[in-house]
C-alpha cells in the first residue's frame, strides 16, 4: 500500500480513512497538516482496546491459557505489524516533517502463520493453528495490508527499528511482568 496509489475502498471505515486524507489534502498549500496512517500497532497498554486491541495480544493471551491460536483459514493473510515504540518515532519525526499522509508501518509482511510461528518460538510452545471459516465478505476483507514506506523513509526520515522477533518478546516481557 502506497501513499499514493489509487484508493480502492471497500467499507465504511476505509471511507472514513479517505475522506480525512482528502480533507487534509485540500489544506497542504494553506497550512502545515501530517496525516499518519498506522499499520497494524501492537504494544503495551492495548488491553482496555478489548476486541480491536492487536492480534498478537489475542494471540499471546489463547496460547498464555494453553489453546491453539485461532486464526482465518489458511492463515495466509498478511500485515504489517508495527510496535508502538516505533509509532512513537514516527510520531516525534511528524513534528519536523513536510506536510503529507506518510505510511506508519515496517515495509514488511507477516502472515498470521508466520506471526503463530515467532510466538510459539518466544514463548517456547509449539502450538498448531486452530483454523476457522472466515467470517468476512471476501470481497471487503484485505487479505493483505503491508504498508510501503518509501515516502515515511524520505520525508519523515522514519525506518521502524524493532524486527517483530524482537518487538514480541519486548512486548511479553512487559504483559508478564503488569498483567499477572
Amino acid at each position: 500500500m502506497k501513499e499514493d496509489q489509487p484508493k480502492e475502498v471497500l467499507t465504511v471505515y476505509g471511507r472514513s480513512k479517505l475522506k480525512m486524507d482528502e480533507m487534509a489534502e485540500e489544506l497542504f498549500s494553506k497550512r502545515h497538516i501530517v496525516g499518519l496512517r498506522y499499520f497494524n500497532v501492537f504494544g503495551p497498554r492495548e488491553a482496555h482496546k478489548g476486541r480491536p486491541a492487536s492480534m498478537i495480544y489475542h494471540l499471546y493471551h489463547q496460547m498464555k491459557e494453553g489453546h491453539r491460536p485461532r486464526i482465518f483459514n489458511w492463515g495466509e493473510q498478511i500485515r504489517d505489524f508495527i510496535y508502538v515504540k516505533d509509532v512513537v518515532l514516527a510520531n516525534l519525526k511528524a513534528v519536523e516533517a513536510p506536510s503529507g499522509i506518510y505510511n506508519v508501518a515496517t515495509g514488511v509482511g507477516t502472515s498470521f502463520n508466520e506471526l503463530i510461528r515467532v510466538l510459539n518460538e518466544v514463548l517456547g510452545t509449539s502450538f498448531e493453528p486452530d483454523y476457522f471459516p472466515m467470517p468476512y465478505d471476501s470481497k471487503t476483507y484485505q487479505s493483505n495490508t503491508q504498508g510501503d514506506i518509501t515516502w515515511a523513509k524520505s520525508q519523515l526520515g522514519f525506518t521502524a527499528e524493532w524486527e517483530l522477533k524482537k518487538a514480541i518478546q519486548d512486548y511479553l516481557e512487559w504483559l508478564k511482568k503488569n498483567e499477572d
